[in-house]
């Protein structure tokens, strides 16, 4: 099974706050791919090639570290057994719908932005 784009997008977009991957997409001669990819999610352009270059730049940071941008597990919920059935978790999600979002949301956090426009994250249950 494959890794959903949005959740390709939201490993990418984490990663924009810290110059690390653009680091090593230079240092692999790819920085041209890093600087679409992050040029397209700056401006709401989610276009075909962009996720040829997020696997791109999946394997550059694979073959530096050991290890990829990608999850390896997926984001799930289940009800405990006798838990009522009106609630959920929630996580921060993507104001562009473009990213699978990003951790929980907690009592008190403040919100977080997305790294790729700025714009804050919003709230959102999680459903099971």
């Amino acid at each position: 099974m494959g890794v959903d784009i949005r959740v390709k997008i939201s490993a990418f977009c984490l990663q924009l706050a810290d110059p690390s991957l653009e680091s090593l997409a230079r240092d692999a001669g790819q920085l041209e791919i890093y600087t679409r990819a992050r040029t397209a999610l700056e401006s709401g352009t989610i276009e075909p090639t962009l996720e040829a270059d997020l696997d791109a730049l999946q394997a550059i940071v694979l073959a530096a570290t050991g290890h990829g941008l990608y999850p390896t597990t997926q984001r799930g919920f289940g009800f405990l057994p006798g838990a009522a059935r009106g609630h959920s978790a929630q996580i921060w999600v993507c104001p562009r719908a473009a990213c699978a979002g990003r951790g929980r949301v907690r009592p008190g956090q403040h919100t977080p932005t997305c790294n790729a426009s700025g714009e804050p994250l919003q709230p959102e249950q999680l459903a099971p």
